[in-house]
């Protein structure tokens, strides 16, 4: 197979004239930890490395979402928009990136345009240079108010179209959506995100050619996961079918649920002919650092998966499966997750089979765990189903089963109006309301509460974790021995004595 793609890279170069560069886009400290520690990792945790990882050649960074921001709030007790300044302040090369998930806010549920709106003009305002939109129903309008914004401001804009195994979700649908965002919203990059790591050899093959072909000049840009085993290898082959940058996470915050590893992808796509442009000693580097922390954090690093068929029907993401893991666990039933995810796999057809990121893992669990802990199925129906059911997420690409349908509605809340309600303005109620606050605290005061946001505390950055050179951590060793009068390390350009 390295033989079959090698020979392939050394046609294109010679076709071309030159080796085609492919970038690497960073994911450690966004989807990395999400995967893995369930988006538990502090602001002072990465600050530590975060100019490291600004000088290893990474073609942008992704530094936030709103899972992230939820995290941030609601477990961590800090402040997402001072991360972004934070790190802004030690990450002045590369474009940090954030993410915006359609017209839905914290709660999953769709917001008025002018909040989203201004959730992307403060991720700009704070340092933020890229922003990331994807809408899981492929739903362009819920997008379109928001790209307006971070056009208008200036910024850099990606569009993740989700890749799904479902009826109708063919290379021609990929092919239309990408031109789309190209002609209509001007993106700079489109990026075939494989949340659930569910794309096969042979889809890419063809689909990846068919985007590169659709979208010109236009980077594209390829993101998988590694939970079914396959992650590295879909990876290698998307660059060699025509993708511009690969998605990564630097080891050990990669493989498992996670990325795959940007050290290993580099050395790769090198071995097959390509330019690749990463600083390995400083990913090294930081990949010592993050060992480290994840062993002081008791917190899991990455281990490559086994190849695991029955993941291509529950289609269930990596960071959501990590905090489903979690929560499943919190909740006293993590015996129950083989059922529960056994059971995902049949709601989400049922549901019609909608692309499994963000908010619909959510969703989809929501009703598998309901039906695992009841003797009926449906018997108890999260509100969140019936407003999808309903339409309140926007137009579904495929119908919902219709006895299923049945059962949402009549098992639902009747709060639940079977007709979606009109999404008003709400920013003029909350300037009302927060006369006197900037609109980074109006933000997370509309999607967090005003008590959980007062009682956010600052980041401390004095005390900061830090990983030692292994010559300091001999010397400071060496200085515990006080059988030692004298103590001489010599190394290729330095010589250190000491009595």
């Amino acid at each position: 197979m390295l033989e079959h793609l090698k020979k392939l890279v050394a046609e294109q170069t010679a076709r071309t004239g030159k080796r085609r560069t492919i970038h690497l886009t960073d994911d450690t400290l966004r989807d990395g930890q999400q995967c893995l520690w369930a988006t538990r990792m502090r602001t002072e945790h990465m600050l530590p490395i975060a100019e490291r990882m600004d000088q290893a050649g990474f073609v942008s960074m992704q530094a936030i979402a709103l899972v992230q921001f939820d995290a941030s709030v609601l477990f961590l007790n800090q402040d997402p928009f001072e991360r972004i300044r934070l790190l802004r302040e030690r990450i002045t090369r590369t474009p940090m990136r954030g993410a915006v998930r359609s017209n839905l806010m914290r709660g999953f549920f769709p917001v008025a345009d002018d909040i989203t709106d201004l959730f992307v003009e403060r991720q700009i305002a704070n340092g933020i240079r890229e922003v990331a939109f994807f809408d899981a129903l492929l739903c362009s309008d819920n997008l379109a108010s928001s790209i307006g914004t971070a056009r208008r401001l200036g910024c850099d804009v990606t569009l993740g179209l989700g890749y799904n195994i479902a009826p109708g979700y063919d290379d021609a649908l990929y092919v239309s959506k990408a031109r789309e965002a190209v002609e209509r919203f001007g993106v700079q990059t489109v990026a075939l995100a494989d949340a659930a790591g569910t794309l096969t050899i042979d889809r890419v093959r063809t689909l990846v050619p068919a985007l590169k072909q659709a979208i010109g000049d236009t980077r594209l840009e390829f993101n998988t996961h590694c939970l079914t085993g396959l992650g590295p290898w879909l990876a290698i082959e998307a660059a060699v079918r025509g993708a511009d940058s690969i998605l990564t996470a630097v080891d050990p915050m990669a493989n498992g649920n996670s990325l795959p590893a940007s050290q290993m992808i580099a050395r790769n796509l090198r071995e097959l002919g390509f330019e690749v442009v990463v600083n390995d000693a400083l990913l090294d580097e930081v990949g010592d650092y993050l060992g480290a922390l994840a062993e002081r954090e008791r917190q899991p690093v990455g281990v490559p998966a086994e190849y695991e068929p029955s993941h291509y029907i529950t289609q269930y993401a990596g960071g959501a499966m990590s905090n489903l893991e979690s929560q499943l666990k919190l909740a006293g039933i993590a015996d129950k997750l083989p059922a529960v995810l056994e059971e995902i796999g049949r709601v989400r057809v049922e549901l019609g089979s909608p692309i499994m990121v963000t908010p619909y893992p959510a969703i989809v669990a929501a009703q598998a765990v309901m039906n695992v802990l009841n003797n009926e199925r449906y018997k108890v129906v999260p509100d969140e189903v019936k407003k999808y059911v309903c339409g309140y997420f926007g137009t579904l690409p495929l119908p919902v089963d219709g006895n299923v349908k049945d059962r949402v509605i009549g098992n639902g809340s009747k709060d639940v109006a079977l007709t979606p309600p009109v999404i008003e303005p709400v920013l003029p109620g909350l300037r009302q309301r927060y006369k006197n606050i900037g609109d980074d605290e109006l933000l997370l005061r509309y999607m967090y509460g005003d008590e959980k946001v007062s009682g956010l505390a600052p980041t401390s950055t004095g005390d900061s974790f830090s990983v030692h050179h292994p010559v300091v951590d001999l010397v400071a060793g060496l200085a515990t021995r006080p059988d030692k009068a004298h103590v001489q390390v010599s190394g290729s350009g330095f010589s250190l004595s000491a009595n």
